[in-house]
């Protein structure tokens, strides 16, 4: 599932730009986190409601601090008890159980997240890998020592991030089918620098099979400077229909020792945004060398840790505010297969 509503502000050109005014082609941003650092989120700027998929996306998204934008389906206070799996012992590896006292958890709450607060060692949010029982779930957790029971908060919050799976696999958890109409409305708080009408986009990028190649390239990107493609139209790949074809790439040299295979801790010196737009009837998105030259780069100058890139098959709306002021906000929804490269650091 892929549901994105773009609200930035401002942002500064792109240190490489493939189609420079267009929406299409790669744009490649380079920061330096300590003179030149990636644009700030835009804060609070009010409540949103996504509705029309098919499963529930909560009563509404709201900004936490901290956390960014959430989409609560339940919350709630009761004495949590976490266990990590045991190898051997039939777990799934780098999984925990979960238990919380009071809690209601249901089918629907695989591929969502579970956010912990309180004196639990184990605070923190994490995918639901499966519901087995109603107080009782597995979630994706990097192996550590089991914390005391006790007291604490719980959230279960919907499109919170990757789901841990196999391209094969069926996704977890997906809200959308192909024949739903995503509907985003916002109600702006004062002073909001947003508060455009409520928009549809009408036809969803439909569910698809990345290509072989693909597959492999979504956990080894490349840092050799050299082009190369992503797509669902070669061999083994399956694309259904879609209005566009997107990558989104973002990479870290911060530590990543201790953390789940799919978190992206914060850049200490060099990050780079990749951000690659095509028609969706093409069925695949080129990276030219010029791009793959800044990973490159980027990568020598400050050793990346891990790579995170999103291959997207999505629809879009384009809306905007209607009086000053003049801000414009995109959103796309669709699917997508999310991969992880881990660079070796260099000598």
């Amino acid at each position: 599932m892929s549901v994105l509503v773009d609200m930035s502000t401002a942002t500064r050109a792109p240190d490489y730009d493939e189609e420079p005014g267009q929406i299409t082609g790669c744009k490649v941003w380079v920061y330096d986190m300590a003179s030149d650092p990636p644009p700030r989120p835009a804060g609070d700027v009010g409540t949103l409601t996504i509705n029309g998929t098919s499963a529930s996306l909560g009563p509404a998204c709201v900004f936490q601090d901290g956390a960014g934008y959430v989409c609560p389906t339940a919350a709630g206070e009761g004495e949590l008890v976490l266990e990590h799996a045991v190898a051997g012992a039939g777990a799934p590896p780098n999984t925990a159980r979960v238990s919380i006292q009071g809690a209601a958890f249901v089918p629907d709450d695989v591929g969502r997240y579970l956010s912990l607060r309180g004196a639990l060692a184990g605070s923190g949010s994490f995918p639901i890998v499966s519901v087995t029982g109603a107080t009782e779930v597995r979630v994706a957790k990097a192996p550590g020592a089991d914390p005391a029971p006790t007291v604490g908060t719980y959230q279960v919050l919907a499109g919170a991030g990757p789901v841990p799976g196999t391209p094969e696999d069926e996704a977890p958890g997906d809200p959308l089918r192909d024949s739903d109409q995503v509907r985003v409305r916002i109600a702006p708080r004062d002073g909001s620098p947003f508060h455009f009408p409520e928009t549809t986009v009408a036809t969803l990028g439909s569910a698809f099979t990345a290509d072989t190649a693909t597959v492999g390239l979504l956990g080894q990107v490349p840092l050799d400077g050299r082009a190369f493609r992503l797509g669902c139209a070669g061999e083994g790949g399956e694309c259904g229909s879609a209005e566009f074809t997107i990558i989104q790439l973002q990479t870290t040299d911060g530590p990543t020792a201790g953390l789940v295979p799919f978190a992206l801790p914060p850049a200490k010196a060099k990050q780079v945004v990749l951000t690659c737009i095509a028609p969706g009837a093409l069925g695949f998105v080129d990276i030219p060398a010029e791009a793959s030259a800044l990973l490159a780069q980027a990568h020598a100058s400050s050793p990346m840790t891990r790579i995170r890139t999103a291959f997207m098959r999505n629809g879009a709306a384009l809306t905007k505010n209607p009086t000053p002021p003049d801000n414009t906000v995109r959103v796309v929804a669709g699917h997508q297969l999310i991969g992880f490269t881990n660079p070796q650091a260099s000598p």
